[in-house]
Order: structure tokens, then sequence, then C-alpha cells
């Protein structure tokens, strides 16, 4: 039973050691669930479908009787942006709800969903489900959470912008601090960019992803380019460190709110990784590389097996070089480039890692693609020293209105730099907290800006 007054919710690979894992570092009992999802569903979700590990119907009624031995709730997602029109399609919308049913009677009485209309099937059909509403829905205001409440919704996965409003945090707490079965939900480990304009675009591009290919990901590659470009992004991105756990706890019982939940992420990472996370959040500390336990997308870190994509594979597909985690030491030799030689059919399979799907389209791209996107997925080593972060989210503790500002440092190119309302917090403290090798930085974001300008104007496929 949870002895602590906040939960953690942890995504799953379904890797039964993760089970070990928790019993190892969580004394308070206080991961209370498990999430996932299945890769040959037929349904879409939040993750692209081609990176969840495969697991087949019966081998999920197993893993969700391990968590019930373990008094573990397990939380089914079918959480994509969009269902497309599939509710009201006669075929495909009877599979999803057949699809609903077959959980349910394998025992899973708990399921994230974002389309209003499967919200309200699952309420009227099943009165005993948990449903929780996804980070899709983007429940970014107040009047916005009391709808989706009186849609029938239990848990609410608040939108990144709350992690970082205390002010505004403290008063959603208060106001539902006697409504013991509405729950709220804050992500801890993403790394997605403050505000993102582009996550509505994000969400419909993997919420269409194909299980059986892996999409070149503009919005991702983007996204990393953005950060690697300008360090003080990943700051400025609303992630919560483990140290810092202690506020939200404490936001809690100063408001009386006993269902306020931390979720960490990601199902589709190495056990090494999510063990990484357990071990960080359950003791509150983390000594190392901030980037190491949050939501970065490297190809070391995906798959159940982290060896599989480390080191000499990841280097002999892209050229990048091993050891991420590290303080920087100088530039790797050949880094940024394509490597040389080889047939083209080679370079073509060059890009996701091993038990990853192959590209989709891939007999179509130009020779060039697959490598530079193997490399692009292979980042620079970026350190942020988790430690010289020590008294960061004060500011945003002591009411800062993040709302109300715009990020100094290369956002537009200067020109916001000029605005009455521009804040240099995050900037001032990236150059404290964050090294990184200048010339690895540069010829990475070299590679990514030919690629995402590839992707942009169609060089990326062959004209044969």
């Amino acid at each position: 039973m949870n002895q602590d007054t906040i939960c953690f919710d942890l995504g799953t690979n379904f890797d039964y050691r993760l089970f070990d894992i928790i019993d190892q570092y969580d004394k308070k009992h206080s991961i209370t669930n498990l999430y996932g999802k299945l890769r040959y569903d037929g349904l879409p979700g939040g993750r692209s479908a081609a990176i969840i590990p495969p697991m087949t119907m019966d081998e999920l009624e197993k893993y969700v009787g391990e968590c019930k031995k373990r008094d573990l709730e397990f939380n089914y997602l079918i959480n994509p942006l969009s269902l497309d029109q599939n509710v009201i399609d006669p075929e495909v919308g009877k599979q999803m709800r057949d699809f609903i049913h077959n959980i349910y009677d394998m025992g899973i009485r708990a399921i994230t969903l974002n389309s209003p209309a499967m919200i309200h099937y699952v309420r009227n059909t099943f009165p005993d489900m948990f449903i929780t509403l996804g980070l899709y829905a983007y429940p970014s205001k107040i009047h916005q959470i009391e709808y989706w409440r009186n849609w029938g919704v239990n848990e609410i996965t608040l939108d990144h912008c709350f992690n970082r409003r205390f002010d505004v945090m403290r008063q959603v707490l208060t106001n539902y601090k006697d409504c013991e079965d509405f729950h709220f939900r804050l992500i801890a480990n993403n790394l997605c960019l403050r505000e993102c304009p582009f996550r509505l675009a994000h969400g419909a591009f993997v919420g269409h992803s194909d299980p059986q290919s892996t999409s070149i990901d503009y919005c991702l590659i983007n996204c990393n380019y953005l950060k690697a470009k300008q360090p003080s992004r990943i700051l400025s991105s609303e992630w919560i460190r483990p140290e810092d756990i202690h506020y939200y706890r404490e936001l809690a019982e100063e408001t009386g709110n006993k269902n306020l939940c931390i979720k960490l992420v990601d199902r589709c990472k190495s056990t090494a990784f999510l063990e990484r996370v357990v071990k960080a959040y359950m003791e509150e500390s983390y000594d190392g590389n901030l980037l190491d336990i949050v939501n970065w997308p490297d190809t070391r870190n995906m798959g159940k097996e982290a060896k599989n994509t480390d080191k000499a594979i990841t280097h002999a597909m892209t050229g990048a070089p091993a050891g991420a985690g590290a303080p920087p030491a100088g530039a790797p030799a050949g880094a940024g480039a394509p490597p040389a030689g080889g047939p083209a059919a080679a370079a073509r399979r060059m890009g996701p890692p091993p038990g990853v799907a192959p590209l989709r389209f891939v007999d179509k791209m130009a020779h060039d693609i697959p490598p530079k996107f193997g490399r692009t997925m292979s980042f620079p080593q970026i350190y942020v020293d988790n430690k010289k972060l020590d008294g960061f989210l004060e500011h945003f503790v002591k009411d800062c209105r993040c709302d109300q500002t715009i990020c100094r440092g290369g956002m537009t190119e200067g020109v916001a730099d000029k605005f009455p309302n521009a804040c240099g917090y995050c900037e001032g403290w990236a150059k404290k907290a964050i090294s990184y090798n200048e010339q690895e930085v540069a010829e990475w974001t070299a590679v990514a800006s030919s690629l995402l300008t590839s992707i942009e104007n169609g060089t990326m496929f062959r004209e044969d």
C-alpha cells in the first residue's frame, strides 16, 4: 500500500525485470500503476507503433496478471491525438469496441483515452473502468478540466505548462480536493519544447504510424535540432527533476488533495533507462547527466535491451561516439557525416537500431538519407549536470509568470531579446549547468538541418 502522499505511474516495456526494479527502489510502494499498449492492436497511440516492444494478447494477459499479484494497476493506452473517423466506421469502430471488451475480460480496469465518444462509451459500458484523459487532449485551462470531469474521466494528464505554474496547480488541487474519484497527473521527465507550437502536428504524425515500419519523424528531428542549437531550450522544457518532487508533494499536502500522481516515461525505452528513472525518482536524487533520465530520444536508450543499440552498433551505424551521458571530451572523428564507402543497399540499412522496424519508403530514398537519419538519432554529447540545477525550480515556485514572458536567447533569432517581457532565466542557468563540444554539436546540427531540408523539399527520395 502506498505510504506516500503522492503516487507514481511508470511506463512499461513489458520486461518482467521491471517488477524487481520496483521492489528494489520503491520502498514506499508509491509506484501504483504501470501503463502501456501493444504494437499490434490495430489502434493508434501516443508513440510511434514501430518502437513499441512486440507482445501478443496472451502475453499481455499474463503480464496484467503479474501486475495484479504485485498490487499494481495496469492502464491500457488508446491515446492518440485523433482516431480519424474510425469511431463512426461500421467495421473499425466495432473492432475498437470489441478490443476494449477483450482487455476488460482479461482484467484490465484502467484505460487512457482522448476521444470524447470513446470516453462516453467506456463510461457507460464499463462503470468500474478507471478512465485517464491522455496528454494529447491538452487540457491547459481550469475550465477545460471541469469539462472533462463532467464528461466522465477519473483522471486528467495535465498539459506540461502546469508543471511550473505553482499558482495554477495550487488552485486546481484546492478546487478538487474533496473529489475523491478525481485525480491529476503530471509528466515528470518528458523533454518537449516549452509551449511547443508543433505538438498537434507531431501527435497526428505518430498517431498514424505503421507498426511494421519506422517513419522519419520530422517533428522529432526538428525538436532536437532546436535544442542542440540553443541548449537553454533543454532547461525551459517543463520537466521535473527528482530532487524537486518534494515541491509537488508539499503542494498536495498544503491543499489537502490526495490524488496527485507523477507520470514517469517512457514505455519505449530500455530497461536500463527505466531503472535509472525509477532509482532517481524514488530516491529523489540523481548525480549525473539529466538527459540520462528524461525522454531524450537517443537510439542508445531504445528497446528492452540497451546493449542491442549501444556503443559499437550505434557507432557502426551512424559514426556517432559511444558513451553518451559523460561530459564531452573532444569531437569524434567522422562525426556528422554518413559512413564512407560500401554499397548503396548497405547504406540504406543504416537508420533504426536492431529490433526496430525498418525505415518506411527506404527503397525509394536517396542513398544518403538513412545514414543521415541514423546520425540524427545518435545525439552529440550534451551534458546537463543535474546537481548544478539545485535551486533552479525555486524561481517558478515563487510564482514566476512564464505564461507572460518569452524566452530570450535565439528563439526568434535575436528579435525576442528586445521585447520588454523577454526572460533570460533559463539561458543563465544553461551557462552554469550545460557543457558540450561545440564542434561536435555543429557537425550534428549540420546533418540534422540537411535532413530536415530534404524532407521539406522532397529530395529525400530518388527520382528514378
